[in-house]
């Protein structure tokens, strides 16, 4: 199973986190809202029991409220605490009196709770048709008797306003979560960018210009810090590359010399007089030998001068098709002499903007790859065409091809598959052929089966006669 990408985890991570706290706020907010509304509801239930205590006359059994009906405060206070009351005969449980409003609510006790709530007195919560009503329980002492008085209040709209909070808790932790999910997103994408910016930026980096960098954006954060230390991982390579190049062309140079002496003191010993053919054989096969050491040598030079931009190109406007066929011209002789067939396949007449000697350097390696993977009888194709923009050049063999493992590699250095180590390649042309190609802006690939041959595919820039080429 592919991982999730980073942005996508730390979107679910912040939304998960955002959704707990905000779930735990809600739940923290609807019971600090129950418990506040419930308190104030019992605070107001118990000021008007007790206010109510110092407006109720009982004389000879029979309740009755005294206040002075021209005092609107006590109007209102008594008008309020009685909408809700009822009064009970401690002794026998009988009901005494009822507002209007309790009596459809059908809260009408038995002696026995009677008594149970004049000996508890305490408050009680009951469930009516009507909603929830809350009663509290006081025993009051007139003429030797004892009397109980309930008092009630309508907890209808606390429940109501609990439910609503409720409900917009259900729509609003959702909805939160959505958005905090939205916001998540555009957040970490905005906070990735310049690690976003900086991938890119190490993507597009050329590994032949190892004197690129990764941009800094001077905000001196961890992304900088990153950036620098990639810099600075660059700048070692860069120089150990360096020192490799220069350790390649010095050698290439140094080894010139001695070749040329050995080859030198090898020849002249092959013609003295006298000496056998066996004799005569093994020298031919130390020349052979040291010729492809020189080519080697030569090849490994080249590929490091012009990796090291000491070979500038030379850029000019180069008609494909007539130079493909002049260097097919002057091969037909030694493709002749190796049994091989030598034809060009001119389909269009592409200029491209490059250094002449370099295409034809090109051109010249890759029919001398194929002249030497192929044997006698078979044929080497150069075919020339152009498609959109692209001019292309496809130098096709009849020869041994490569197995599918091989193609990826046959364009590094000194790559020779197992079945042509014996052969005459130093494991350097093609790797020649695809710096000539990257430093011209275009691209190679190489197809191939094993028994059936091999294409190798060249696509450059095309120009027109509008577009004249720059020199440089």
């Amino acid at each position: 199973m592919k991982p999730l990408a980073l942005r996508t985890r730390l979107t679910v991570f912040y939304t998960a986190v955002f959704g707990l706290l905000l779930t735990a706020l809600a739940l923290v907010s609807y019971r600090v809202l129950a418990q506040q509304l419930d308190s104030d509801a019992t605070s107001s239930l118990t000021e008007l029991t007790n206010g109510l205590h110092g407006y109720l006359r009982i004389e000879n059994g029979t309740p009755a409220f005294a206040f002075d009906p021209n005092d609107p405060d006590e109007s209102a206070f008594v008008r309020r605490a009685t909408r809700y009351f009822q009064i009970y005969d401690g002794a026998t449980g009988a009901l005494l009196a009822q507002s209007d409003a309790m009596e459809p609510l059908g809260l009408t006790f038995t002696p026995v709770e009677v008594t149970s709530f004049r000996d508890q007195p305490r408050l009680h919560d009951i469930q009516t048709d009507y909603g929830r009503i809350r009663l509290t329980n006081s025993v009051i002492g007139a003429g030797g008797r004892t009397y109980l008085l309930q008092v009630g209040a309508s907890l209808a709209g606390m429940d109501t306003a609990l439910n609503t909070f409720l409900q917009l808790l259900l729509w609003g932790v959702p909805a939160g979560l959505l958005a905090a999910f939205i916001a998540g997103g555009w957040m970490v994408r905005v906070a990735l960018a310049p690690l976003t910016h900086l991938a890119h930026a190490a993507r597009a980096h050329d590994p032949a210009d190892l004197a690129q960098r990764l941009p800094i954006r001077g905000a001196d954060d961890e992304l900088d810090e990153m950036a620098a230390a990639f810099n600075g991982a660059l700048a070692r390579v860069e120089d150990a590359v360096g020192e490799m190049r220069q350790f390649s062309t010095a050698i290439a140079h140094e080894l010139r010399t001695p070749i040329a002496a050995l080859r030198g003191e090898i020849e002249l010993a092959a013609m003295r007089p006298g000496l056998g053919e066996e004799q005569r054989a093994a020298a031919a096969s130390q020349l052979e030998e040291l010729d492809k050491l020189k080519r080697l040598i030569d090849q490994l030079l080249t590929l490091a001068r012009a990796e090291s931009g000491q070979i500038p190109l030379s850029l000019t406007r180069v008609e494909l098709a007539p130079l493909a066929a002049s260097i097919v011209e002057q091969l037909e002789p030694v493709a002749h002499a190796a049994g091989l067939t030598l034809t060009t396949e001119l389909l269009a007449q592409p200029a491209v903007n490059a250094d002449e000697g370099w295409i034809e350097r090109l051109l010249l390696n890759l029919l001398d790859n194929a002249f030497k993977f192929t044997d006698r009888g078979g044929g080497v194709i150069v075919r020339v065409s152009e498609a959109d923009g692209w001019a292309r050049i496809e130098v096709e063999d009849t020869g041994v091809g490569m197995a599918p493992d091989v193609l990826p590699h046959v364009f590094e250095r000194f790559y020779r598959a197992e079945a042509s180590r014996a052969g005459p390649g130093t494991g350097l042309g093609l790797a020649v052929v695809k710096h000539i190609v990257e430093a011209h802006g275009g691209r190679v690939a190489a197809d191939s089966r094993p028994g059936t041959g091999t294409t190798v595919r060249l696509t450059l820039p095309r120009v027109t006669a509008e577009r004249l080429p720059a020199t440089a």
